[in-house]
């Protein structure tokens, strides 16, 4: 067997374009053991598809979330026709919560749940050396159809720190960076011509009831020397002048973010840093502030999500809103730009507590907001919930709607303190308050290259012709 694999992302209508760091670290792992691996990703390469036929892999693994799981199912589709003795594998958070539907569709020969770095590779070499169903049953977190049923293996733990460190980096000379270099996005600002992104760590403790856990709710944390390592790789390599963190909870571990911290200024002078999540604004105090911004870091972004205590306690969020208020206000005052989620339309928010919330938020003087209507995904407590109230809308049966779309928001949710229209109606005028702020809009147009600029001008004219 010629033991070709090919990772394929599709396309994401989100506005935002990152490396996936989980396929390209499973990519480096099937490289090691020899395999022949394209790596092709949508979102920076229209022609994707047509290069996984010109391919021919023996496995096409597709990684997926909600908003992009049916573009993934027609994509595999398209190749099982086209080579129907293709091997399709998948993976991501839908999979992983909906590994029954996914197998239902025909186009999935197996579904890998949570972490793949322990089945994927296992799953592989069975496939290449033709081996049995009992060999099959032995690898973990592993999903399949038998006589029209999904079969399960047994969940393995999630890896370990130590397991952490042994992985590869990801494989990023699969991509074709000067297209990476010139779309990469997550968020409203940034500062460096040549940005990637790094994962120091996985897991959440925190029980957000809108947030599917699928990293497990243990943080488990890679070593000082490993993240030193791979930003050496990335600086040295690809020559990046800006690295974003994409840690669920970067400062779960305080010493060892205050660890990480201090090295950085010291081993990477001039290097542009920048968290669009993976920091809890009750978490911080001036102390860590003081060294996110000795380490370069200049932007920061925080879920806070409402500002009403009542409605964050609807979401299990826990989170102390006067202390978040105050590190919000003092990070603007040490020259960072911050910005913040909120979250209109949560199941039990009345249209009171919603204004009130907005109010919140426009007190803190942000640099940049999402203000979003609920996105109920499957596998969280909130989706449970809708489901039982019969708050869904028939939007909400299509996964293409899950989606955070702020130009024209797909409302899933309707309550009988909120129905769409006035979530809509909530959301347009958030946005109106926030943008149309002569000195933020000042403020903002400064920081954005004509091509940001460009698309923020043509949002709010948008928003301003809807009223």
């Amino acid at each position: 067997m010629a033991r070709k694999i090919a990772f394929v992302q599709p396309r994401m209508d989100d506005g935002n374009l990152i490396p996936p760091i989980g396929p390209l670290i499973m990519a480096a792992q099937l490289e090691k053991l020899g395999w022949e691996v394209a790596f092709l990703d949508e979102q920076a390469d229209p022609d994707a598809f047509q290069r996984l036929l010109d391919f021919n892999p023996d496995i096409a693994a597709f990684s997926a979330v909600t908003m992009s799981v049916l573009r993934a199912k027609m994509l595999a589709e398209k190749l099982k026709a086209a080579q129907p003795r293709a091997v399709t594998v998948f993976g991501g958070p839908h999979p992983t919560v909906m590994a029954d539907e996914v197998l239902s569709w025909g186009c999935a020969d197996f579904v890998i749940v949570r972490e793949g770095e322990k089945a994927l590779p296992l799953l592989c070499e069975w496939v290449a050396g033709n081996g049995s169903e009992a060999q099959l049953d032995k690898i973990p977190n592993l999903c399949r159809r038998r006589a029209g049923k999904t079969v399960r293996t047994r969940l393995s733990q999630f890896l370990t720190a130590e397991e952490l460190d042994s992985l590869p980096f990801p494989a990023l000379h699969l991509l074709d960076m000067r297209k990476i270099f010139g779309r990469v996005r997550h968020g409203l600002y940034s500062k460096g011509k040549r940005i990637l992104p790094l994962m120091s760590s996985r897991g959440c403790p925190n029980m957000c009831a809108y947030c599917c856990r699928v990293m497990g709710y243990h943080v488990r944390t890679r070593s000082l020397n490993s993240v030193l390592e791979e930003i050496d790789h990335l600086v040295k390599d690809y020559g990046i002048d800006e690295l974003w963190f994409e840690d669920d909870n970067f400062t779960a571990d305080r010493t060892r973010a205050k660890d990480l911290l201090d090295a950085l200024p010291r081993r990477y002078p001039g290097l542009a840093i920048k968290f669009a999540n993976g920091l809890r604004a009750d978490g911080l105090d001036r102390e860590l502030l003081e060294k996110l911004r000795k380490a370069g870091c200049y932007s920061l972004s925080f879920g806070i999500e409402s500002g009403n205590e009542r409605v964050l306690s609807l979401m299990r969020k826990n989170l102390d809103l006067k202390v978040a208020a105050d590190n919000v206000k003092l990070a603007k005052k040490m020259g960072f730009l911050v910005g913040s989620n909120c979250i209109i339309g949560y199941p039990g928010e009345t249209e009171a507590e919603a204004r009130q919330s907005i109010e919140f938020f426009m007190s803190l003087d942000l640099d940049s907001m999402a203000i979003v209507n609920l996105i109920p995904f499957p596998g969280t407590a909130v989706n449970a919930l809708c489901k039982q109230k019969g708050y869904l809308t028939p939007l909400a049966s299509d996964w293409n709607n899950y989606t955070f779309d702020i130009s024209s928001p797909r409302i899933l949710v309707q309550t009988p303190e909120l129905p769409a229209d006035n979530v809509r109606r909530l959301m347009s005028q958030a946005y109106r308050k926030m943008y149309l702020n002569p000195r933020r809009m000042l403020r903002i147009a400064g920081r954005l290259d004509s091509a940001r600029l460009w698309d923020g001008a043509k949002f709010m004219l948008g928003r301003l012709l809807r009223g």
